[in-house]
């Protein structure tokens, strides 16, 4: 199946962009989504638990399983004033 991923902050400097088209396989999670990450761009790794995960606008678990033609944002951490 296939993806679309939004990058922001720090994690589109990591991967030159802001948004990557990723495929998956059938049965996917969040987890493998963050896994694909890590394959392609190694330094996400250090960031991984700060990442938060959405699809198609809403906050999901890394044990949600991912649809076919989802857009998934990945979130660093988000401060506010």
């Amino acid at each position: 199946m296939k993806i679309k991923i939004l990058l922001f902050a720090h994690l589109r400097e990591i991967s030159g962009s802001d948004e990557i088209k990723m495929e998956l396989e059938s049965g996917s999670v969040g987890e493998d989504v963050f896994i694909k990450l890590e394959e392609l761009y190694p330094e996400i790794a250090h960031h991984r638990t700060y990442l938060k995960l959405s699809m198609n606008g809403e906050y999901i678990k890394n044990e949600t399983e991912i649809i076919d033609n989802a857009e998934i944002a990945v979130f660093p951490p988000v401060s506010g004033g």
